[in-house]
């Protein structure tokens, strides 16, 4: 009934694959492949070991963000939504990409084909995500600053959800673009990125001088804290904890998509070349670090999330937080995010 021989097939699936190929070949058609070989195998290595990292950093810190009740709900969401992006590039991106660059190496063509294309997909679409919301972060820390009791009205859970979920259909969208047309995609992430990192930097700077400002009118001899007990002023205190964090994770940020940024301004000057091949993968295993990097932010920088993260990894190793026959609790203290744990008082 139907006229297809085996040749036809053959054929068929070998369009499909040369197809599927001609997206990735031109990032290694014009390198050295003795150098991409050991770059490559490098590479492997180094993502096989910060994906484990980041897949149980992001499980325990999404455990004790679910825990924490100091964090307000939208900083949560937020934070919720970043450390799921960092999840999935640690959990799904990062062994994509080791099986990708592993069966290059091994010469396998179509299986390399199959794989380095879904990596590249989701690779996108959880960097988008990450970067995208890294940026609502700042502007929110700003808003918080800017409107000052009327904060928690304007900025409600629901519409922080509401913007979480363009971001995770924007970056869907933005990997879409990479499959459709890489010139495309490429001169968009030059001009995106520095537009965006510039808007998250002036934010930040902005919270700097209103928070100089505020200070400035204080006065030396004005205790800051005192101005909790007022109902029309915010805890500035806890604010600077929290813009600080998110300050240092906004650093990490920039470090980690620098190497990327590069590679895309210098593939536009000159071309591809061994070189700029070799800085396209340590861009992108830059960028997959960075979600091993901000748990531990999390950790450093969050009172409560490390004390959390602290008691449960003693309870993991089955260390008893319990001793003597009353069972005493130990006790976590926290000073300028600082633990300590102390003994449990004696009876």
């Amino acid at each position: 009934m139907f006229n297809i021989t085996f040749n036809d097939v053959k054929n068929t699936s070998h369009g499909k694959v040369q197809e599927c190929c001609n997206s990735l070949d031109i990032f290694f058609r014009d390198a050295d492949s003795d150098i991409i070989t050991i770059s490559d195998t490098v590479l492997c290595v180094v993502n096989a070991i910060f994906s484990i990292v980041a897949v149980f950093s992001n499980l325990i810190v999404l455990y004790a963000l679910y825990k924490a009740t100091s964090l307000n709900s939208t900083s949560k969401a937020l934070l919720c939504s970043l450390a799921i992006s960092d999840l999935g590039v640690g959990a799904i991106v990062q062994p994509l990409f080791v099986a990708y660059r592993w069966i290059q190496i091994r010469g396998n063509l179509p299986d390399a084909c199959t794989v380095g294309i879904i990596s590249h997909i989701v690779a996108s679409h959880l960097s988008a995500v990450s970067f995208m919301t890294m940026i609502a972060v700042s502007i929110d820390r700003l808003l918080a600053l800017l409107l000052l009791v009327q904060y928690q009205s304007a900025v409600t859970l629901r519409r922080v959800v509401i913007v979480l979920i363009l971001i995770w259909i924007s970056g869907g969208l933005w990997a879409e673009s990479w499959r459709r047309n890489q010139s495309t995609y490429s001169i968009i992430s030059i001009i995106y990125i520095p537009v965006c990192l510039t808007l998250a930097f002036f934010s930040y700077l902005r919270i700097y001088l209103l928070l100089r400002k505020q200070a400035c009118k204080m006065g030396r001899n004005v205790n800051p804290l005192k101005c909790i007990r007022k109902p029309n002023y915010m805890n500035f205190s806890r604010y600077k904890k929290s813009v600080t964090t998110m300050f240092c994770l906004f650093c990490a940020f920039l470090v980690s998509f620098l190497p990327y940024l590069v590679h895309k301004i210098a593939v536009a000057i000159s071309g591809w070349s061994t070189s700029t091949s070799v800085l396209f993968s340590v861009g992108l295993t830059m960028v997959f670090i960075n979600s091993s990097l901000n748990p531990i932010i999390y950790c450093w920088r969050i009172a409560e999330i490390k004390q959390i993260v602290l008691r449960l990894l003693f309870q993991c190793r089955g260390i008893s937080l319990s001793s003597g026959k009353a069972h005493s609790k130990a006790l976590f203290h926290s000073s300028r995010n600082q633990v300590q744990i102390l003994p449990p008082e004696p009876r």
